[in-house]
């Protein structure tokens, strides 16, 4: 048999001693290992005399004696208690470890702390039989730490027989192994990967990935990557992970027992932390940071551990941030990050969580009094920022789901409220603020996101959902995905007769949408198949999507009825608030016959469960053995990748378990595109400027109804407000309304259209740009914010249409099944200013040429601006046609056009009655070479828009 060309033992573990040495880990031999205490006994004795002599001479006990005292103190506290806190001996507290001095006043501790010794040695044997000889033990001033067994693949062998060795040879009960007292970490790696677990208990114990990703930015997965000049892919481990610094940093801020578990970092979590801080140390302003973390990135712990770090954090000998404010947009907090973050580390009056019983007082004192970590949700903001405006305090922000938090009032009340004036760079000069999120939107991205060399906004630091699916965290829910076609035909049951053509069509849909039959034909589909898949030993569930609650109730008393004397699946339903349907009003608890907090408990019980929703229990609902999705309503971008997700949670109890989608509404592909941009890094190419604002600004000013002198009016009457405010303002509103409601429908919507418009952009610049606006545009965004309240009284005409249709022939027919098909990153997003196009000079000089032979030919006595004007309109309908939107992101350009030219024609026979342009819309729809001149140019920017829209 030939020998390995590299040895485990002879060569690999040698070189790993040398690698360790260089970060000046010492090599001490295995005969002082003391196997009954886990323990270097001499070097915990040397370190205690070299750092609280003083202490050992009042105990006046031998060193022997010493160590019987300290084995007594871990067996009774748990070794991580005694390394975090020291041991109590005669009432005199002994550190085991030193922890490092960070605000550079502290001279004897920070001697101290440089006590602190890290050794390493080989070939350690566990058991009084030496049967169970461990590789490398790393050892913190003589206390054993990490465990790490190596196997070498030019051997034919890699990490898995080292897990397999920890899990068949490994006796707990021996003290290096007991997760109590022994080591806390026990890595098994080869020379590419590296997995860790902190628990041995034989075949049960469970590994975790502990690399650092393969790849960078939109090549990101599961691994390591190979670098020039390292002995292995593993490296990071002992250049560092298990040095000095950074294993005391582990025991100080990061590792923590949860019920008997201790928990270790995995290696992303820790680097975020790591770098975070480094970058902070680095830099001298206060700077934003999005962390793009996957789901199954643990990022409620990532989020704690980021806390802890920032409260603690000294720079210049000062404290960096007076608060730490984790937000959230739940109204209710989440409880899990609460509980995470007192089990890391708990003193009184360190941490206030305002759940939503406290009041935004309580989140006003909290900040006031500078509590170091405050949990709150954004809510709360809105109530206190004109009585904190701009109180200058140093605050870092953490904010939960950033891509749904960072939009609207309730941000802009948060820099309001925190945020001092702003510096050169348009920066707050005391607020930094941390987004996570697992799918940054475009927005996201512009406010938190970094720009790299090339100049695209990227997040700080990546965990991605590939990686996260790859190392097993999460499971991939396009696995297997099938869609459904629901044919049908619509027959008129009355006489035929002109109805208004966009009124006419949502009259249908919302006849197809409630039809009995297409109803009863998917519920049997669904109820089949949940009855045939017979998951994770009969305690699978099952969720149906659908498109409002009107759909939940109709689909959840057809699923009943379809059930009744077939099969018993205790069907649920979830949605907020009452709801009445044919007459009779419907509530979630009503229905369930419980509380609508006992649902989820209820949901888990281990029975075959279908749970009917629509938006509700979106985000943060956690239930593992959902394996099932049936989906009757569109989905597309985040809410697709958001809703799908609800499958993707592994569970421990069955790890074999696999998720279905069938799937009644949406195509394959258009889901796959709503996963790609999220799937690696998710970058920005162009973000939104002043430039977007004052286009739509000029837009506004162009319907003649917002007058700047009255927004000055209420503007100032705002600043000054009083008792008489709103009397002093209702006039302008009046007079503003009233306006509004003499335009025509269309222009009714276009005209809400941009003030929503206005608002968005205005808020998002603000965000990055902080109060740089000229009194114009301010005074108009506090007019429109006010309006834009109001507007619920400007309604467009909709006459109640009756109509008399059928629906017959229905079938629900498989159409196409789709298993382990790759989901393909597609990373770059753009950024238009809400929908607003520009048409170039030469296309406007073209349109000019066609219009006169329009014109001439037509014999139509019409300006040829006005008609360009027209034109631009109809541009406008086809920017925001949600058919368009939908078309755009998943078709090719050229399957678009199809759609695109339908959609034209659509739009000039819903215009064809309009008082200044019907006429050129009624001479263009009879000539379709006119329609194909004038838009065919066009579609190319309207595509590129709404595709990365």
């Amino acid at each position: 048999m030939s020998k390995t060309i590299y040895d485990e033992k002879r060569q690999y573990q040698a070189d790993i001693i040398k690698e360790f040495a260089k970060n000046g880990v010492v090599e001490r031999s295995a005969k002082y290992y003391d196997k009954n205490l886990a323990m270097d006994k001499e070097i915990l004795l040397e370190f205690l005399k070299s750092t609280q002599e003083k202490e050992l001479n009042a105990l006046g006990l031998k060193g022997d004696e010493i160590i019987s005292k300290i084995n007594d103190y871990i067996i009774k506290n748990g070794i991580l208690e005694c390394l975090k806190n020291g041991v109590m001996i005669n009432n005199t507290n002994l550190e085991l470890v030193y922890n490092k001095e960070s605000s550079g006043f502290n001279a004897d501790l920070a001697q101290k702390y440089e006590k602190n010794k890290i050794t390493i040695i080989q070939e350690v044997n566990a058991d009084n039989e030496n049967k169970e000889r461990v590789d490398l033990v790393v050892f913190v001033n003589g206390v054993a730490f990490a465990c790490m067994e190596l196997k070498s693949n030019y051997s034919g062998q890699d990490y898995k027989d080292a897990i397999k060795q920890y899990k068949e040879d490994r006796n707990p009960q021996n003290r290096l192994f007991d997760n109590r007292l022994g080591a806390i970490v026990f890595f098994a790696l080869d020379l590419h990967e590296c997995y860790m677990t902190t628990k041995l208990e034989k075949f049960k114990t469970k590994f975790l990935a502990f690399n650092k990703g393969k790849g960078s930015g939109s090549e990101t997965g599961a691994g390591n990557d190979e670098i020039e000049g390292k002995i292995s892919n593993v490296w990071y481990l002992w250049e560092e992970v298990l040095v000095k610094d950074n294993i005391i940093d582990l025991i100080k801020n990061f590792i923590f027992d949860d019920k008997g578990v201790m928990i270790f970092p995995r290696y992303h979590q820790m680097d975020l932390v790591h770098k975070v801080k480094s970058d902070i140390l680095k830099n001298s302003e206060y700077k934003n940071y999005l962390i793009q973390h996957s789901a199954g990135s643990g990022k409620t712990k990532s989020i704690a551990w980021l806390a802890y770090m920032l409260a603690s954090l000294y720079k210049n000998g000062s404290v960096r941030y007076e608060s730490v404010i984790i937000v959230t947009d739940r109204i209710v907090i989440d409880r899990q990050l609460q509980n995470e973050i007192n089990k890391i580390k708990h003193q009184e009056g360190f941490i206030k969580a305002l759940s939503d019983e406290n009041s935004s007082r309580d989140l006003k004192d909290a900040i006031k009094n500078s509590v170091k970590i405050i949990i709150s949700t954004i809510q709360k903001f809105s109530y206190i920022k004109d009585e904190l405006k701009n109180f200058d305090t140093k605050c870092a922000v953490i904010i939960d789901e950033a891509h749904s938090s960072t939009s609207g009032s309730n941000m802009e009340a948060l820099i309001d409220t925190l945020s001092s004036e702003f510096s050169a760079k348009n920066k707050p000069k005391n607020i930094s603020l941390f987004g996570f999120t697992a799918t940054p939107k475009a927005s996201t991205l512009e406010i938190f996101g970094q720009k790299d060399i090339d100049g695209f906004y990227a997040p700080f630091h990546l965990y991605s959902m590939k990686q996260a699916i790859e190392e097993g965290y999460i499971l991939n829910v396009l696995d297997n995905y099938t869609t459904y076609n629901t044919l049908y035909n619509i027959v008129l049951k009355s006489s035929d007769k002109e109805v208004e053509q966009n009124q006419a069509k949502r009259k249908i849909r919302e006849i197809i949408k409630n039809n009995t039959d297409i109803i009863k034909s998917r519920v049997a589909v669904i109820a089949e198949h949940f009855a045939g898949s017979a998951l994770l030993g009969g305690k699978a569930k099952a969720m149906v999507v659908c498109e409002d609650i009107e759909s939940v109730i109709r689909y959840y008393y057809a699923f009943c009825e379809y059930c009744v004397g077939r099969y018993d699946f205790k069907p649920l339903i979830a949605f907020s608030g009452k709801k009445e349907v044919d007459g009779v009003e419907h509530s979630e608890s009503e229905i369930n016959g419980i509380s609508e907090a006992s649902l989820p408990s209820e949901f888990n019980k281990d029975e075959r469960r279908v749970l009917f929703v629509a938006n509700k229990y979106q985000t943060g609902f956690d239930q593992n053995k959902l394996c099932i999705m049936y989906v009757i309503k569109a989905l597309s971008g985040i809410t697709a990748v958001q809703t799908l997700s609800r499958l993707n949670r592994i569970c421990p109890e069955f790890p074999h378990k696999t998720t279905f989608v069938l799937d009644f509404v949406n195509k394959f592909d258009d889901i796959m595109k709503s996963f790609e941009p999220y799937y690696t890094q998710t970058m920005l190419k162009d973000g939104i400027d002043m430039a977007d604002l004052l286009d739509i600004d000029a837009k506004i000013d162009g319907y003649n109804i917002l007058m700047p002198l009255e927004e000055k009016i209420v503007a100032d009457a705002i600043f000054n407000k009083d008792d008489n405010t709103q009397k002093m303002v209702r006039p302008y509103f009046t007079k503003t309304i009233t306006q509004i409601n003499n335009l025509d429908d269309k222009h009714k919507i276009e005209f809400k259209g941009l003030l929503t418009n206005y608002k968005k952009i205005f808020l998002h610049l603000k965000i990055i740009f902080g109060d740089t606006f000229s009194d114009k545009l301010n005074n108009r965004y506090i007019f429109i914010e006010i309006l834009l309240k109001q507007l619920i009284n400007v309604n467009t005409s909709k006459e109640n249409i009756d109509i008399d249709i059928g629906v017959i022939n229905v079938q629900v027919l498989k159409d196409q099944t789709h298993t382990k098909e790759n989901i393909k990153p597609d990373p770059v997003m753009e950024m238009s200013a809400f929908g607003s196009m520009e048409i170039g000079s030469n296309k406007l000089e073209k349109l000019s040429e066609i219009i006169k032979k329009i014109n001439d030919n037509l014999s139509l006595n019409m300006e040829k601006n006005s008609q360009i004007q027209a034109i631009i309109n109809i541009s406008e309908q086809l920017l925001n046609s949600t058919k368009l939107q939908s078309g755009a992101k998943n078709n090719s350009k050229n399957d678009f056009t199809k759609l695109y030219n339908d959609e034209i024609d659509n739009i000039l026979t819903d215009n064809y009655n309009d008082t200044q342009f019907g006429a050129l819309y009624g001479q263009l729809l009879k000539n379709k070479t006119y329609i194909n001149e004038i838009f065919t140019p066009l579609i190319d920017n309207i595509y590129d828009i709404l595709e990365k829209r």
